[in-house]
Parts: structure tokens; C-alpha cells; sequence
């Protein structure tokens, strides 16, 4: 009888360690999730906020007017790239917005970087600026998705009683290097 209580001890102490271990794997899991949707938030808010620039009355009007690009591509996604591999750490209801959004914004860098292409320039002007309608189309359906992405991670940062940060509104680089497109260039 002794031997059948300390096997059911070592059983029940197995068990109570093992279900130990699970909660606290749990806890991490979540933790890191929540630090995967603020990262992303922050990445997905200056994504959105670049698309927003880039797809302006004065930047839509220089591009379509002088065959320009606003910037250059974006390939500054290093949250989201460093997540791709695995993006079971992504709580599920996240998953599906913050895929297309990227997928998104690689397509409208896919669409900029074709703008200095032998391809491109091969086009008639009309050609051309159909393709540039399009970009400008494809940056208005990314800002879309960007906010559906951030819909969805302020919903699940509320959900874990976390403080929903506010979305950033970060300046476009190209106001940075001093361009200015709400004029056409001057050709000194």
C-alpha cells in the first residue's frame, strides 16, 4: 500500500509539474505575442502612414504629371520578415489581415520598383500612365488593408487589457531630402 501511495505521488507530482510547465509555456506565448502585435502595429501604422504620403492629391498629381515615383520602394518590414517563417506566434485572428496587408505592400513595391525599368520605359505614354494609375490604386488598396490590420491588432491589444497605442503618423522620406512635389521639377 505504501508503494502504490508513493507511486501515486510521483504520478500526481509529474503531472502537477508538467501542467506547471504548460501554464507557464502559455504565459510566454502569450507575452510574446502581445510584444509581435506592438511591433507590428508600429510597422503597419508607418506602412500605412507612407501609403497615405505617397498617394496625396500633390504626389498622386506629380506622379501621373511627371512619371516619378514618390520614394523608393519600402523593404524596411523587418517585424513582419522576421516573423514570416512562423506566423503561429501571431495570435489567429490577426493572421489574416496582417498577411494581406503585406502581400499588399510588397505588390506595390513589386509596382515601383518597375517604374525604372527598360520594360517600362518601353511603354507608350499611355502605357505608362495607365501603369502609374495603377500604382496609385494598388498604394490606395494597401492603406486600406493597413487599417484592417490595425483594426484587428488594437482589437486583440484591447482584448488582453493592454493600452492600445495610438497610430503613428510618420513623414514620408521624401520630405526629408528636401523634394518638393507640389510643383513640377525645375530643370536647372
Amino acid at each position: 500500500m505504501a508503494a502504490f501511495v508513493g507511486l501515486l505521488g510521483v504520478l500526481l507530482g509529474a503531472f502537477l509539474g508538467k501542467g506547471l510547465e504548460r501554464l507557464l509555456d502559455l504565459h510566454r506565448r502569450r507575452d510574446r505575442q502581445i510584444d509581435m502585435v506592438f511591433a507590428l502595429h508600429a510597422e503597419i501604422s508607418a506602412g500605412q502612414s507612407a501609403a497615405d504620403d505617397q498617394n496625396s492629391e500633390a504626389e498622386a498629381a506629380y506622379l501621373l504629371e511627371n512619371e516619378l515615383p514618390a520614394g523608393p520602394s519600402d523593404r524596411t518590414d523587418f517585424v513582419f520578415d522576421a516573423l514570416k517563417a512562423d506566423l503561429s506566434i501571431l495570435p489567429q485572428p490577426v493572421i489574416h489581415q496582417i498577411v494581406l496587408y503585406y502581400r499588399l505592400a510588397e505588390q506595390s513595391n513589386m509596382l515601383t520598383d518597375f517604374l525604372g525599368s527598360q520594360a517600362y520605359s518601353g511603354q507608350s505614354p499611355e502605357e505608362r500612365r495607365r501603369y502609374r494609375r495603377n500604382l496609385l490604386i494598388a498604394l490606395a488598396d494597401q492603406k486600406v488593408a493597413a487599417g484592417e490590420a490595425l483594426n484587428a491588432l488594437e482589437t486583440f491589444i484591447a482584448e488582453s487589457g493592454a493600452t492600445v497605442p495610438q497610430r503613428s503618423r510618420v513623414a514620408s522620406n521624401q520630405r526629408t531630402n528636401g523634394a518638393d512635389h507640389d510643383k513640377s521639377p525645375d530643370p536647372a
